[in-house]
């Protein structure tokens, strides 16, 4: 009889010991919110080229950001990354910057990270194709907003 009544009571703590196993849940995110998100970071960014404007084109980037682009050398932060946009692209007075940003793909498995990849093209002020290639951003949640930590392109064009 007696072990009939000990039966429950190990079954319950079997119970609760495989809970316990299980570790936290995982927060839900909307993948769907993040790839409009990052849409629109995407938007932003040719936004700021077109307009040459240094202070909309650094919220795209994390304070810790580092940027590999073709034909120069990486940018350690944001603060490198801004400086070089202001000597080349801002300090322009011929060259108009017309580009378009189509992501490809988000992979994200969490909210507070996601990957992007990407296809940009750039246009001469008559609509004519002048550049593409592609793009690959890894964006972290930074303050509540993604933002870009590590981003990387190239052109699909040889020159």
């Amino acid at each position: 009889m007696r072990i009939l009544l000990f039966i429950p009571l190990f079954l319950s703590l079997f119970a609760c010991g495989n809970k316990q196993d299980q570790g936290p849940a995982e927060e839900s995110f909307d993948l769907e919110a993040i790839k409009s998100y990052i849409v629109a970071m995407e938007d932003t960014l040719a936004m700021a080229y077109a307009e040459k404007d240094h202070h909309l084109f650094q919220k795209f980037y994390a304070e810790n950001a580092v940027t590999y682009g073709e034909g120069r050398e990486q940018l350690f932060g944001k603060q490198q990354i801004v400086n070089h946009f202001k000597n080349t692209v801002a300090a322009d007075t011929v060259r108009n910057y017309n580009f378009k940003y189509t992501t490809i793909d988000v992979f994200s498995t969490s909210k507070d990270m996601a990957v992007e990849s990407g296809r940009w093209t750039e246009y001469d002020d008559a609509g004519n194709e002048i550049d593409h290639g592609f793009y690959m951003v890894l964006f972290q949640e930074v303050n509540g907003r993604l933002v870009s930590t590590r981003d990387m392109w190239n052109s699909a064009i040889s020159n």
